[in-house]
């Protein structure tokens, strides 16, 4: 590969790593693609590559349709290998005008160019490089194959179709394996040229047959006038050659040709019979010539119309006629004829009636330019059911045809030149280019690379400001997020100021409750100690019970073992014992209220006795 091409990859290379690659925070080499896993890519996209029918294939962004492969880069030289192949092919699509049912040979054949691109790239400008001349060969039948290009074309397209598919489904192409395929190709045009050949042999000698009959009429009667004006004859021998030997003349320029060695005989034959005829009495050499020439002409013409089977009685006395003067003459003898005329009376007056003829006939205008046709070159002809490639085969003038054949050499179209409405409108050659080559793909993509090279660099630019104005946009939402973060510590540092103050606040108020509740607690217990002090043993005291009903009781002891205070009615059962404690809480809620304290005199433990002494008499 040129040092230019390999300059551009590693440019485009370059700045794709620093627009698409660069940018991003993961590490992307870690993710490049493997030899292994590209190779096994394409042996999955291979249906899809070679079943395309655009003008255009990017196994690049194929590749990216792959899950196990999207957004993970190529490595510099296969994605070189893949970019450039796919350039070459894609400008072939372009500017060849294939058929769409070509574009399988093509696609299968960039596959194969593909993976022997991942091998090497030096081969790619190299034009007598086996892959290269294999796809130049591929190319050069590809202008003018078409749906019309015949039965033989479709199966040796067929062919080709099945070998470069064999190249495009091996996992590795090297060389060699191009060396194969390429005398493989060889044999199928060698094959498919052989039959073509044979096919246009035929038209060609049907062409020739027909050529051969337009020189009879037209030459046939030239050359009778030619042998019959001049020096005077019979009339006898214008009339044999007129009407007798001219259909003779007729078969055999139809069979042989006008310029053909039976031609050229029968005509020199016809001028020694004249001169037999014609020549002055006396003539000494006479005899001599006789036995030299005329003898063998004279069989020569009769076997002429023996094998035109043209041989009538006529012809026969002519002979006899003829035998006849020339004993006369060899024996010196004066022959007298009838008649001797020297020329056609009646060609001026033919002359001018042409003339004539000329003057007032309108000349129709040739539209179409049939001198600027060119035999065995290719045409597109724009005839009304579509386009067609065809080869001009033959222009003959004789039969004022235009012989068209298809790929195959079949006869595809033949138009008389008397056709001139039909030639100007209906028929449009337009010549095939068939200077799109390789070398031509090559140069376009030098183009191609720079084209592109330029777009990266424009990007470049373009992703470079970008990137200023991010950084700018970065540090300036970076302020003002500072200004926002400082702003919200300040707020938080004034909340938790509040807080502080609000909780010292709650503090203080909890501290002066909790000083206002045991104050109040203070106040309590004094007013219960004051209360429970009065409760000595004989005290009668209001009780309220579970059920919210007043007892009136009497406290009748204060165990000291048990700490209980026990409670009678006035009949001496007991009614509660609460411990001190429980003393307390009734005190408290108010369910015991001191009524009226007991005397200083009062045995509580007597009277608890003596009611209950009381209660055991009454049982």
């Amino acid at each position: 590969m040129s040092r230019q091409i390999r300059t551009l990859l590693k440019n485009n290379r370059a700045l794709e790593e620093k627009i698409f690659y660069d940018s991003r925070e993961d590490d992307w080499r870690a993710q490049l693609i493997t030899t292994k896993e590209l190779s096994e890519a394409l042996s999955c996209l291979s249906n899809r590559i070679i079943e395309n029918q655009n003008h255009e294939l990017c196994v690049l962004r194929m590749l990216n349709d792959i899950d196990s492969l999207k957004g993970r880069p190529l490595p510099a030289y296969e994605k070189n290998a893949l970019q450039v192949v796919e350039i070459l092919f894609n400008y072939i699509r372009e500017h060849s005008n294939f058929d769409p049912n070509y574009y399988h040979v093509l696609n299968s054949l960039q596959l194969a160019f593909t993976r022997l691109s991942l091998n090497d790239l030096s081969y790619l400008d190299n034009p007598k490089h086996i892959a290269v001349r294999f796809l130049e060969k591929l190319i050069t039948i590809g202008h003018h194959f078409d749906k019309d290009a015949g039965k033989i074309s479709q199966f040796f397209i067929h062919a080709i179709e099945l070998l470069v598919d064999r190249l495009a489904n091996r996992e590795s192409v090297s060389n060699q394996t191009f060396m194969m395929a390429y005398q493989k190709l060889e044999e199928y045009f060698d094959g498919f040229n052989e039959k073509v050949e044979t096919n246009t042999a035929k038209i060609l000698s049907e062409i020739e047959s027909q050529s051969k009959a337009a020189q009879a009429d037209k030459y046939t009667e030239q050359l009778i006038k030619s042998k019959t004006q001049g020096e005077e004859m019979p009339i006898f021998l214008i009339d044999f050659f007129e009407k007798h030997l001219s259909p003779v003349l007729h078969a055999i320029i139809s069979e042989h040709g006008v310029n053909s060695k039976q031609t050229q005989q029968l005509l020199t034959d016809m001028d020694t019979l004249t001169w037999s005829v014609v020549c002055p009495y006396g003539d000494p050499d006479y005899n001599a010539r006789f036995e030299a020439d005329v003898e063998s002409a004279m069989k020569r013409i009769y076997l002429a119309f023996e094998d035109g089977n043209e041989l009538n009685v006529y012809v026969k006395d002519f002979f006899l006629e003829i035998e006849q003067l020339h004993s006369q003459k060899l024996q010196g003898q004066r022959v007298e004829y009838d008649v001797m005329i020297s020329a056609d009376i009646f060609a001026d007056e033919e002359y001018e009636k042409d003339e004539l003829e000329s003057w007032y006939t309108p000349q129709k205008p040739n539209k179409f330019d049939i001198a600027a046709l060119r035999e065995d070159t290719w045409y597109r002809l724009e005839l009304p059911n579509g386009d067609v490639r065809s080869r001009l085969l033959a222009i003959s003038e004789l039969t004022k045809e235009l012989v068209f054949v298809n790929l195959s050499g079949e006869l595809l179209l033949k138009i008389s030149f008397d056709d001139v409405e039909y030639l100007s409108e209906k028929i449009k050659p337009t010549e095939i280019d068939e200077a799109i080559r390789y070398k031509h793909a090559t140069k376009s993509l030098v183009r191609e690379l720079t084209t592109r090279l330029e777009l990266l660099k424009s990007e470049y630019q373009k992703f470079k400001a970008q990137q200023a104005r991010d950084e700018k946009e970065k540090r300036v939402q970076e302020e003002k997020s500072r200004i926002a973060l400082q702003k919200k510590m300040e707020e938080e540092r004034h909340r938790q100021v509040l807080a502080e103050q609000e909780a010292r606040k709650k503090e203080a108020e909890k501290l002066a409750e909790e000083r206002h509740m045991e104050e109040l607690d203070a106040k309590e217990r004094f007013m219960v100690k004051g209360v429970y002090r009065k409760l000595n043993p004989g005290a009668l005291v209001a009780y309220l019970d579970e059920k919210g009903k007043w007892h009136e009781l009497t406290l009748s002891l204060i165990s000291r073992t048990t700490s209980k205070h026990i409670f009678s009615d006035n009949k001496g059962n007991k009614i509660t014992e609460p411990t001190k404690d429980e003393l307390f809480e009734l005190i408290k809620k108010n369910r015991i209220k001191v009524l009226k304290e007991a005397q200083a005199d009062h045995d509580p433990l007597q009277s608890l006795v003596r009611d209950r002494r009381k209660q055991l008499s009454q049982i």
